[in-house]
């Protein structure tokens, strides 16, 4: 299925200058396109060189003009105005929770708009070939880490997380190309989390980054780069959003290591659970 690239431009949009923001202004204001569409005729209304319009598809992680143009056509009929809606104080209770519920519904949709089944490939094989797995993540982003730390314990993967920078630089420095790590940034420009980027690389350590810019410096250090799609509303900043978006492509990783490895993973999981009826047998007894 061809990625929505409305979403896909809007989670660059904030990292773009010249002629790539040319290029993103006139797909997002523009309604629809033809199937008939070329990229010399597309450089043309744009007023810009083929070779930037290639360049510009590439960018955004497409193979050739043929899929850009097929993400054009596609997404160009499934665009909405806006994804999230502003609360306000005349607002009731329940309007209020509708919002926020559709809100968080919009992030996940939009993000598994622009989700490819190569990247999910790409990212599985990494797990799959590594000893374990370490999560790195500061601030919310430490949320997402810790929830997928938490996950993985349940796979036959070492999972390693904690929630201090300085323990997480540490941790980098630890691995080896044996192992993998999954970093998640909202931002992807967070300088304590590049710098254990850049720590893990000189390891040799495969990186699976999750964050809501595309093209942000994250995204360029990282193996495969998974995008969460969210919007900042007059209450709520867009990383909340997209905590639930990164939390959801954790889990998409976890369940896919899981069937992909399930004899082993079903023996993990009646480990933990045995274990953890014993204390619930225990403090019952107390």
């Amino acid at each position: 299925m061809a990625k929505n690239i409305n979403y896909v431009i809007q989670s660059y949009y904030h990292n773009l200058k010249g002629t790539y923001k040319e290029i993103a202004d006139y797909i997002l204001h523009t309604e629809s396109f033809d199937s008939a569409l070329t990229i010399s005729s597309l450089a043309e209304e744009v007023n810009v060189s083929i070779s930037s319009i290639s360049r510009f598809a590439k960018m955004l992680g497409f193979s050739s003009f043929q899929d850009f143009k097929l993400s054009l056509i596609t997404s160009s009929s499934d665009s909405s105005d806006s994804l999230f809606q502003d609360i306000t104080a005349n607002d009731s209770y329940m309007t209020m929770t509708q919002k926020i519920f559709n809100g968080n519904i919009s992030t996940l949709k939009a993000t598994e708009k622009v989700l490819t089944e190569r990247q999910l490939e790409q990212a599985s094989t990494i797990i799959e070939e590594s000893d374990c797995v370490a999560f790195f993540g500061l601030g919310a982003s430490g949320i997402v880490a810790q929830d997928g730390f938490h996950k993985f314990l349940r796979s036959d993967k070492k999972p390693y997380f904690t929630t201090d920078f300085h323990m997480q630089l540490m941790m980098a420095t630890k691995l080896t190309e044996k192992d993998c790590a999954i970093v998640i940034s909202h931002s992807g420009e967070n300088q304590d989390t590049l710098q254990i980027v850049s720590e893990l690389r000189k390891n040799h350590v495969k990186i699976i980054g999750i964050t809501s810019y595309g093209n942000s410096s994250l995204t360029h250090l990282v193996d495969v780069c998974l995008l969460s799609i969210s919007d900042e509303t007059q209450y709520q900043n867009e990383a909340l959003h997209a905590i639930i978006a990164q939390i959801s492509l954790v889990d998409t990783l976890f369940m896919i290591t899981a069937v992909h490895d399930e004899q082993q993973t079903s023996t993990v999981f009646k480990e933990i659970r045995s274990t953890i009826n014993l204390t619930r047998k225990t403090a019952e007894k107390k």
